[in-house]
């Protein structure tokens, strides 16, 4: 088996996986193993002569699942919940209230149709949007001045209609966020 380590593009973000060639492998398939310095890895396998571009896809159609596993894997430091996890449990049903009723209303506005909505406790995106139009939201968003909490369900909602970053893309949120470019550069002291 071969390895290379490799970095994609996903709704936006950077994903670093390894690619592994595997010459008993039948199809493409994507695990999370933890190394023994705490960190994750996210290893895709793909036949030895298969195309690194469906293994790719793959990864992008599975981001959703392999975010939430590499989140539980570095969650798993210990089996009492943290404070952070804590704070999630407490508020999760507030921020779904609170973040739904934006998407209703900016969804409305734009006049974009979504799949459902889902709160997470994800701390290194504020949400992402799926291919099949399934927006996932952190449930921080509630933590967050109101307008900064108002671009990431737009920014989210507008890749229903532009699934990248293309200006097309940025058009659609400056069409009700124009100070959308302030916003992201503040949104980084969020982290």
């Amino acid at each position: 088996m071969s390895n290379e380590k490799r970095i994609i593009e996903v709704n936006g973000q950077p994903m670093r996986y390894e690619l592994r060639r595997n010459p008993r492998a039948k199809r493409v398939n994507v695990r999370i193993r933890p190394d023994a310095d705490g960190r994750v890895r996210i290893i895709l396998t793909v036949p030895q002569h298969g195309s690194v571009r469906i293994g790719e896809a793959f990864l992008r159609a599975h981001a959703d699942w392999t975010m939430d596993q590499v989140a539980r894997f570095t969650s798993r430091e210990s089996v009492v919940p943290s404070a952070d996890e804590r704070e999630y449990r407490r508020r999760r049903a507030e921020a779904g209230v609170f973040i739904r009723e934006k998407v209703k209303y900016w969804s409305g506005v734009y006049g974009f149709r979504y799949t459902g909505v889902t709160i997470r406790n994800q701390a290194t995106r504020w949400g992402s949007c799926s291919a099949v139009g399934r927006l996932s939201f952190s449930w921080r968003l509630l933590l967050l001045p109101e307008r900064f909490a108002d671009y990431v369900v737009v920014h989210e909602l507008c890749h229903l209609k532009e699934f990248n970053h293309s200006p097309r893309f940025w058009t659609l949120v400056a069409r009700h966020i124009p100070e959308y470019r302030d916003i992201v550069r503040e949104l980084r002291k969020w982290r």
